[in-house]
């Protein structure tokens, strides 16, 4: 299945599967890096690879500058 993830704002496609009865995967690509990750729901692997992808690109929004 095909599923649209927003990252910083960006929409990005993310595929899952099935792998066992308690085994989901989520692969992707984000900012040209393939990115796979898996746990036990399809909507918990998925939660991984958005996390994964924020870590890998770090290019979040910067915070507020204190004055």
């Amino acid at each position: 299945m095909k599923h649209t993830v927003m990252v910083w704002g960006k929409p990005y496609e993310v595929s899952t599967h099935q792998k066992s009865k308690s085994v989901w995967v989520a692969s992707g690509n984000y900012m040209g890096k393939f990115i796979q990750t898996q746990d036990r729901s399809q909507a918990t692997a998925i939660a991984r690879w958005r996390e994964a992808a924020r870590y890998a690109g770090n290019d979040g929004p910067a915070p507020n500058p204190v004055s």
